[in-house]
């Protein structure tokens, strides 16, 4: 049974009611615990933008989740669930950090853009099985998707810890050597953990919204996405832009993948991502797929695990509680798109009417007529 998923523009009540539930039931799980509500959500705060430095590891947290939230995004508005933003991202940070082992000699200005393509060609290689099962096979790319994630985790690992282990390492961390010094990317602020890396990644939210609002490609990807018999009737390739945007989608999820390993862990490891595709595929669900939604998206979920650190560092409560909310905002998010998907919205209309009329009375004369 194939699955075409179409989403439509969220208002913001509905996210906004969304996260407030999901907060105001996090409180409550908090309170059942025997814990001060608003002393865990001051803490949330405080580590989230309490001080200079706080912002600067929000931001840190928020850099991924540009990449994977865009990556999302893109699948979205060309008709595609890519699902498998994870394993793409691992893929595309190990291909990535390879180069930047192995290509020592080379300077900076060379590496750095290389390692990107290099990330890139990775994930599009990553996201080609659940285009073909969409497009050739008639199937869902849901699943395949879904499942490459788990084999791009422990393939990345098996191939670390069997050919790529750096030297000296024990216990249960799988690691790389670290990349060339030159391919290290600086950070804008000295002393904070704000690197180029979200420069690159506002300029992929950049590059998103020109090539949806300004370019022709853009366009297709659209129609194709919202209405694939009038795209093809348009002279749109819709099967060629399934792919392509799968094939985009996976590129940005990789270029993320090695933007973390360049400006953040400077290798590839165990846990390299810790739900960055899931947490990305929240933000653009957020942002209802626009590129200034999705940025707001990142940012907020950027801001939520950095202030969950906090307040496990700082008080009893555990991280989790922040994975509570984000559930619940997800569950909440999804309902709201599912009854838009199966025409609830307009079945609720259309009862609305007739109950009005009843209340009303028949209709007389020419509007009894019609």
């Amino acid at each position: 049974m194939n699955f075409e998923f179409r989403q439509k523009p969220l208002q913001f009540r509905s996210v906004f009611t969304a996260i407030l539930i999901g907060i105001l039931i996090g409180a409550v799980i908090v309170l059942f615990c025997g814990y001060n509500p608003v002393e865990i959500f001051g803490a949330l705060l405080r580590g989230a933008a309490g001080s200079a430095k706080n912002v600067a590891t929000s931001l840190r947290w928020t850099t991924p989740l540009l990449f994977t939230g865009i990556a999302a995004a893109l699948s979205f508005r060309g008709g595609m669930f890519n699902f498998g933003i994870e394993g793409q991202l691992c893929m595309g940070g190990l291909a990535s950090t390879l180069v930047g082992v192995y290509a020592q000699n080379i300077p900076g200005i060379l590496l750095i853009p290389l390692m990107m393509v290099t990330g890139m060609a990775a994930g599009a290689i990553w996201a080609i099985i659940p285009a073909i099962v969409r497009v050739k096979l008639n199937g869902s790319e849901i699943v395949p998707a879904l499942m490459l994630n788990y084999t791009a985790l422990h393939l990345t690992e098996y191939l670390v810890h069997w050919f790529f282990l750096a030297s000296g390492s024990h216990g249960d961390t799988l690691k790389t050597e670290e990349i060339a010094e030159q391919a290290k990317l600086l950070k804008i602020v000295p002393g904070y953990q704000i690197t180029y890396g979200l420069v690159i990644g506002l300029l992929v939210v950049f590059l998103f919204w020109f090539l949806m609002k300004k370019s022709r490609l853009g366009y297709d990807i659209s129609m194709s996405g919202f209405n694939p018999e009038f795209a093809h009737y348009g002279g749109v390739s819709v099967d060629k832009m399934r792919i392509a945007v799968m094939l985009l989608s996976g590129a940005v999820a990789g270029l993320g993948g090695a933007v973390e390993v360049m400006a953040v862990r400077w290798r590839y490891e165990t846990e390299f991502s810790p739900a960055y595709g899931d947490d990305g595929i929240l933000a653009a669900l957020l942002g209802s797929s626009t590129p200034l939604g999705t940025m707001l998206g990142a940012f907020f979920m950027g801001f939520l695990k950095a202030g969950s650190l906090a307040v496990e560092r700082y008080t009893e409560v555990s991280r989790a509680f922040a994975t509570v909310i984000k559930g619940t905002i997800i569950c909440l998010v999804s309902a709201r798109m599912l009854s838009q998907y199966l025409g609830i919205d307009f079945l609720e209309g259309k009862l609305k009417d007739r109950l009005s009329r009843r209340i009303k009375g028949p209709a007389k004369g020419k509007e009894a007529e019609q």
